[in-house]
């Protein structure tokens, strides 16, 4: 009769090896051996001796080990994306290299977000997209919202900010956490997020609550003020050039800066974002567009490249005094490309010396006009009349509803006898003056350089 064969004892945590420490050699503690689920490949991890002394205490971790190693196989049964050992770095790399057309101010938003994604993952020791979690999305998102303001340093160098103690808004913080979230939603498309699903987005990337004021617009005083200041602006000239001093040209008749009123005008006038009207050109402008009344009315094309990637037409029925500045312009512009000479740098800084020095309004910035632009369509009853919120949105390249709570009501006290954006604005006077100003420049010598 044979032996009886000895029993084999079912392991408590099946796939986990304890393997014993080895002191005379090159592994004092105790190790444990496991197949990783997600590559397949064999991993040998030393245990703690501190925190793990005991036998018990061993079993118990190889235990858990086990435990989490059965699930992590289920989910990637179920669908789940599997780890890949890419470090965070190269996974925000490749969300760059997968859009290399986002428009420039979107790609600086996403590139200051993501910077600081990444300064914050070191710091907390995350080096590997595999290793982010939901709860560290939301001690992310946290210090994101504890970051104070910052602003210019007086007397520092170009460009140098400092900290204050105040907080920064909620909108401001907003825009960072819809750029993260957007940017890790792609990597998890592509499965190099295998921790993060949708619900860790939405609830660890939680959008901060906003109090919706009424939009800053500015009313008819303020405009006025805005094109005087402007046309001052535009109107600065040199004491004295070397030209001058030649007797080359008349003294004081070099122009100072790029004029800036007429793109102001546009602006306020078409309700076109800032980036829309410096980057306009002369093949997107048709002059002689016919209104749906057949009288020669003009109208701009704006192409796909458009913040909401929609092509959308601007018709200048609205302003006839925006579109005989155009065409005086045209007639200067010989073979130019570009409606307007200046860049979109000397534009902002012509803004802020508006502003700073010649009595601009404070509140105004390009975003203001828009919305301005947006209000005086909606609630002039002599322009678009029944059909203002639909035909404004239309105008301006965002849905009704937008127009609806943003706009309807805002603007009163407007007459029913104004049928044009300057008469319902009250700055006929001011357009006047900035068309006036189009037609002497050709008598008048450009800006050096």
């Amino acid at each position: 009769m044979s032996p009886a064969r000895k029993r084999r004892t079912r392991s408590p945590h099946p796939g986990v090896v304890l393997l014993r420490p080895d002191p005379a050699g090159r592994h004092p503690n105790w190790r444990a051996r496991y197949a990783d689920p997600d590559s397949g490949r064999m991993v040998k991890t030393t245990l703690d001796p501190t925190g793990l002394p005991t036998a018990e205490a061993r079993r118990d971790w190889a235990i858990r080990k086990a435990r989490s190693i059965a699930k992590r196989r289920m989910d990637l049964e179920s669908g789940a994306h599997r780890a890949t050992g890419t470090s965070l770095e190269d996974a925000l790399k490749r969300y760059w290299e997968d859009h290399p057309k986002l428009r420039e101010r979107t790609l600086e938003i996403y590139r200051r977000a993501a910077a600081k994604l990444q300064a914050w993952a070191r710091r907390t020791g995350i080096h590997s997209a595999d290793d982010v979690r939901g709860p560290q999305l939301v001690a992310f998102r946290a210090e994101l919202a504890r970051e104070p303001r910052r602003v210019h340093a007086l007397g520092g160098k170009r460009g140098q900010q400092r900290k204050t103690k105040d907080p920064r808004s909620a909108s401001t913080i907003n825009i960072e956490l819809r750029a993260i979230r957007t940017i890790l939603g792609y990597l998890r498309k592509l499965g190099l997020l295998p921790h993060i699903d949708t619900d860790d987005l939405k609830d660890g990337l939680e959008r901060l609550a906003v109090s919706h004021e009424r939009g800053h617009f500015l009313k008819p005083h303020e405009l006025q003020k805005l094109l005087e200041a402007a046309l001052r602006h535009d109107s600065e000239t040199f004491a004295a050039t070397r030209a001058e001093h030649a007797g080359e040209r008349e003294p004081g008749t070099t122009t100072r800066y790029e004029p800036i009123a007429p793109v102001i005008a546009c602006a306020l006038l078409t309700g076109m974002r800032f980036g829309e009207v410096m980057s306009l050109e002369w093949k997107q402008v048709d002059l002689d567009a016919l209104g749906s009344d057949g009288d020669v009315v003009g109208e701009i094309h704006l192409s796909a490249a458009t913040k909401t990637k929609r092509a959308r037409t601007v018709g200048l029925e609205v302003s006839p005094a925006l579109r005989k500045l155009l065409a005086a312009m045209h007639l200067q512009a010989g073979t130019k490309r570009a409606v307007f000479a200046s860049t979109r740098d000397t534009t902002e800084a012509a803004a802020k010396r508006i502003r700073r020095e010649f009595g601009a309004p404070a509140g105004f910035t390009w975003q203001t006009l828009r919305r301005t632009c947006g209000c005086y369509l909606t609630n002039a009853p002599g322009i678009f009349g029944a059909a203002s919120a639909y035909r404004s949105a239309k105008q301006l390249g965002h849905s009704v509803a937008v127009a609806e709570k943003h706009y309807v009501d805002v603007v009163r006290g407007i007459p029913r006898e104004a049928r044009t954006l300057e008469a319902a604005m009250q700055i006929e006077a001011q357009m006047t003056k900035v068309l006036d100003a189009i037609g002497e420049a050709p008598a008048r010598a450009r800006k050096i350089g």
